[in-house]
């Protein structure tokens, strides 16, 4: 008695596993509004038949010189099927279509199994500075990239410095106010899911710093200007000075000459 037990509890065990084995969900995240395609696993024979249901529910339907493709319930008019691949393409999907997708090629069920999600673009995220007092003197500062992504699905961040290259991270980042860090005029950071990704606009650096040798260099760039101007203010000076004197002279001749008729 206690060996078949045994052997029976085995026996489901094995069955478990199988079925687990040979189950093979897949996440598939969407848009609302935007096409949604699904891709059945590769056949070697020539494609007869097609079923793809949705939950437990046909979806679409096609036997090769028997059944002629038919699209059933909310998704007629919207879904179109490809006889020679089994990939499915459902247009203007909505919340109301997320669910499980299987597909029967052939008589046989696949193990893939698509469980579909409706998830909404990402905000436009601002990064904050905590703490708020954060400037210049402080050893360090955090930046968070913000913005709600309650419905948007697995969401990535992104951090670029500066003019650099966009590298991927966490939702903050720790700045430290050591030299490097404070040259660099600002932060800005991205999110990204399956469906969009948005960049914040550039955050000027809480912790920037003129160095005294930056400080020279403008004020060797400001003296070249000023001199340039004054080169400048110079010759205005000079030209009005001989136009002055050229137009005195004019006038004198002229008088004279009327002087001189009278």
């Amino acid at each position: 008695m206690g060996r078949s037990v045994v052997y029976g509890v085995l026996l489901l065990l094995l069955v478990a596993n199988v079925s687990f084995c040979q189950a093979q969900t897949v996440k598939q995240y969407f848009k609302v509004g935007d096409t949604l395609q699904l891709s059945p696993q590769p056949v070697s024979a020539e494609i007869t038949s097609i079923v793809w249901k949705y939950d437990k529910y046909l979806l679409a339907e096609w036997v090769k010189d028997s059944i002629p493709l038919t699209y059933y319930s909310k998704f007629k008019g919207r879904t179109t099927l490809n006889t020679d691949t089994g990939v499915l393409e459902i247009r203007d999907m909505t919340a109301a279509d997320t669910g499980l997708y299987s597909v029967e090629i052939n008589n046989q069920v696949q193990s893939r199994v698509y469980k579909t999600v409706a998830v909404e673009a990402v905000p436009q995220p601002v990064v904050s500075v905590r703490p708020l007092l954060c400037n210049s003197t402080s050893k360090s500062c955090t930046l968070s990239c913000d913005g709600d992504v309650s419905n948007a699905g697995p969401v990535e961040y992104f951090w670029k410095i500066g003019d650099g290259e966009w590298k991927q991270s966490g939702t903050n980042m720790e700045i430290i106010g050591d030299e490097e860090t404070q040259r660099v005029p600002t932060f800005s950071c991205r999110m990204k899911n399956r469906v969009s990704e948005r960049d914040s606009k550039p955050l000027f650096n809480p912790l920037f710093q003129i160095k005294p040798a930056d400080c020279g260099h403008w004020m060797i760039v400001l003296g070249a200007v000023m001199r340039s101007l004054a080169i400048v203010a110079l010759f205005v000076a000079v030209v009005y000075f001989l136009c002055q004197k050229l137009l005195s002279v004019c006038v004198c001749k002229h008088r004279k000459g009327h002087n001189d008729a009278v």
